[in-house]
């Protein structure tokens, strides 16, 4: 028997609620609504900083986020920054509020599957309507959601599970697909998310939710055709053509197609791109060496978010990264010493960075954002010369052994710059941290991103032979556990690295077999099966080659 509001509030402690409003009469309003519904604590906040001061003080139940926050990034950039920064916990629920309803506005909230969103001027009855759903589906997924608190997502999947398999009520039954579809994605189970991704489209095919979690189903299995086919066909859809297009041109990205890439980010507008779509396009410059073009984009965007201090500060940040990357591809060029245009170029681009990291200052109460900033700074010293500044700097930052909780940017940041120092043991290990931390980590822009920077520094310190074998031996290792999705990137990984070694091949090859899977990232397994048949292996290795053969249907 389902509660209604009033009893479904009724707990132990009254539920925490905390709003995110920047103009202080909606605030209030809201505030006022809610209280006249319920005796709730609540909390008011006017922008994320505030909100993730909060959020280090109180496990908060749900959260009523507007989108525009003034003179801040909106919020949907905030709960990205707080989920990365494990400060939004999987089992807090999410509203998002907005008067904006364009078609790129609702297409960044929906991306993030809020529990409910509410359109300006929204009507006292219509909160109430939507937060009694939510509280009543909450009471019903509770111990789904404490085992998702304690990050024990094979519990909170099988219990989920197995409430849907028992009948859950017609009115949740789409709250329970949902949240199962997000723990089958997060436990990797690609195979049964694709397969409850289409049975929710077979029954309506205007499901968003449902649409984006095929394409990522799809996209992180590496069946990157099947996911380009169903990308072409939203992007006919207002809500979810700019999405789609980035998600397009981070398939072209992993297949070395840098213009496809740049023609497909082309169709959003500059204005409209966001954090993460700005990283993707300046990328996408870098490798066709259209580094004016990329200068260029990324002052615009600051530019342009001057009274957006937040964002302002993270594309400050990107173009001292770029400046940075150029001043190492000068001292590169084995004739920089010899060349007085490449030194001064060096220094200019030295210079630039370390303006913009001195004009974006220390951010407050934000250690990912300190550390950052410090590890930015400790590479310009390094490339400037300074080695010891640069130690002493790192060293004081954190101790080697917290960097885990650093953002992926300055894990590799801390890369180059033990490398730099001379330290390959810190430096190797580092990487390795990056290895494990990309194999969990969501947002596959990101993972494309910190991989493209990865490579280039394996191959500027000459490591690929030894990495590809560090890569190759995980990858077995997560292989016997039956871990097989991260053991294939492992596979794919060593065997991109380092071509030509027959067991690479041939552990990626039985590994798709295994999984009865015929492409990965563009690679066929017909075409690898055929370059592992044309090499001289050995006895045992044949022996492997001849079973997988039969498991493939070669």
């Amino acid at each position: 028997m389902l509660l209604n509001i009033a009893s479904a509030s009724q707990q132990v402690r009254p539920l925490r609620i905390a709003i995110v409003e920047d103009n202080a009469t909606a605030r209030a309003n809201l505030r006022s609504h809610l209280m006249a519904i319920d005796n709730y604590d609540i909390a008011s906040y006017s922008n994320g900083r505030e909100l993730r001061n909060g959020l280090r003080l109180n496990n908060f139940d749900l959260v009523l986020m507007d989108f525009h926050l003034g003179q801040s990034k909106n919020g949907v950039e905030w709960i990205l920054q707080l989920q990365e920064n494990n400060l939004f916990k999987p089992n807090t629920g999410l509203v998002f509020i907005t008067s904006d309803g364009m078609p790129q506005t609702i297409g960044q909230i929906l991306d993030l599957h809020p529990d409910f969103i509410l359109i300006k001027p929204y009507t006292i009855k219509s909160l109430r309507t939507n937060l009694a759903h939510y509280l009543n589906l909450r009471n019903e997924v509770m111990p789904v959601l404490s085992y998702m608190a304690q990050k024990n997502n094979y519990m909170a999947l099988n219990l989920v599970t197995d409430k849907i398999d028992k009948g859950v009520t017609k009115r949740f039954k789409n709250d329970f697909l949902k949240l199962r579809g997000r723990l089958l994605l997060a436990e990797k189970q690609y195979a049964d998310a694709v397969e409850l991704y289409s049975g929710v489209l077979k029954k309506s095919s205007n499901v968003l939710w449902a649409h984006w979690g095929l394409i990522k189903s799809e996209f992180f299995t590496g069946k990157w055709v099947q996911c380009q086919r169903m990308l072409n066909h939203l992007i006919s859809e207002s809500l979810t053509k700019d999405k789609a297009y980035e998600w397009m041109a981070s398939v072209a990205i992993g297949k070395e197609e840098y213009r496809e890439a740049e023609n497909l980010l082309n169709n959003i507008k500059e204005s409209e791109l966001s954090i993460q779509a700005t990283r993707l396009k300046v990328l996408c410059y870098e490798k066709q060496n259209k580094h004016e073009l990329a200068q260029k984009l990324l002052e615009k965007k600051i530019q342009n978010n001057l009274t957006v201090k937040d964002r302002m500060a993270d594309f400050a940040l990107d173009l001292a990264r770029f400046h940075i990357q150029m001043a190492e591809s000068v001292i590169n060029n084995k004739n920089e010493t010899e060349n007085a245009v490449l030194f001064e170029e060096r220094k200019e681009s030295l210079s630039a960075a370390r303006k913009l990291i001195t004009k974006v200052g220390k951010p407050a109460n934000d250690r990912q954002g300190e550390l950052q900033r410090d590890y930015l700074l400790a590479l310009a010293f390094l490339l400037e010369g300074e080695t010891d500044k640069a130690k002493n700097l790192v060293s004081q930052a954190t101790p080697i052994e917290t960097l885990s909780n650093a953002k992926l940017s300055t894990l590799v940041d801390a890369v180059k710059i033990w490398f730099g120092i001379g330290d390959k043991e810190k430096a190797s290990e580092l990487l390795a941290e990056c290895d494990d931390i990309l194999l969990k980590h969501e947002s596959h822009i990101d993972k494309i991103i910190v991989s493209e920077a990865i490579s280039e520094i394996e191959e500027k310190n000459n490591i690929q032979k030894d990495r590809a074998l560090h890569v190759n031996e995980k990858g077995l290792r997560l292989y016997q556990d039956q871990e097989y999705f991260d053991a294939l990137a492992c596979f794919h990984k060593a065997y991109a690295m380092f071509p030509g070694v027959p067991a690479f091949s041939l552990n990626l090859l039985q590994c798709m077999a295994d999984m009865g899977q015929h492409e990965y990232k563009g690679l066929e397994a017909e075409a690898l099966f055929k370059e592992l048949n044309s090499l001289s292996l050995s006895e045992k290795n044949e022996i492997r080659l001849g079973h997988v053969k039969v498991k493939l249907g070669i």
